[in-house]
């Protein structure tokens, strides 16, 4: 059986009961929940939303997938360009971390873990299933590396399918982390990383996108 359907209006979308206690609560107008979307933020949060952030953008007609968004104390979220989040994120910024975001998307399944800081650049595409974490989360007993140390992503930058972005990463402007690939140390600019751990298999590269 085929059912025609007709493509959802964004607006309708949009969850306004969240977006009237973001924009009463926090002066926010460009911070924008579609339905489905669920957040816990403290009331010493710092929120600098410059362009705009959405999220649950792509929560078709309600189906029941959900974006979950947990700004602790004294944290900062800071949106320099229009950023999307789709379903089925989850985002934690622990307390007194720093998450800077640019310009451009993540896709379904994200899962973020900002403990110290997270910079993403402007024009950047994340696909489905990717991990960014700037932390261990916990010490192995003897192990004299730090359990924290900052994650930034470059300009432009193609992150593929179920990647891992693990703590201390500096990706490189243009680069691409192929599908699966688990980053744990730095990407050059214009190059592809694959494998586990992630190895640079190309250099001299650009993505169209």
């Amino acid at each position: 059986m085929i059912i025609n359907m007709e493509e959802p209006n964004p607006d309708e979308l949009i969850d306004q009961e969240k977006y009237r206690i973001l924009e009463e609560n926090y002066q926010q107008k460009n911070l924008i929940p579609y339905k489905g979307t669920y957040f816990l933020i403290a009331p010493s949060v710092c929120l600098d939303i410059r362009g705009r952030l959405r999220l649950n953008t792509n929560c078709f007609q309600e189906n029941g997938r959900v974006l979950n968004l947990r700004l602790d104390r004294e944290s900062m979220l800071t949106v320099k360009g229009n950023f999307d989040v789709f379903y089925g994120g989850d985002l934690i910024c622990f307390p007194g971390s720093q998450l800077e975001l640019g310009s451009g998307f993540c896709n379904s399944n994200l899962i973020l873990r900002c403990t110290e800081k997270i910079t993403i650049g402007e024009d950047v595409a994340i696909s489905h299933n990717v991990t960014i974490m700037d932390s261990d989360a916990h010490e192995i007993i003897g192990n004299r590396h730090p359990k924290t140390q900052p994650v930034t992503i470059g300009n432009h930058v193609w992150i593929g399918t179920g990647a891992k972005i693990l703590k201390g990463v500096t990706i490189g402007s243009g680069a691409v982390v192929a599908a699966g690939a688990i980053v744990t140390r730095n990407v050059p600019e214009n190059c592809v990383v694959a494998g586990v751990p992630a190895r640079v298999i190309k250099r001299g590269i650009q993505w169209k996108g």
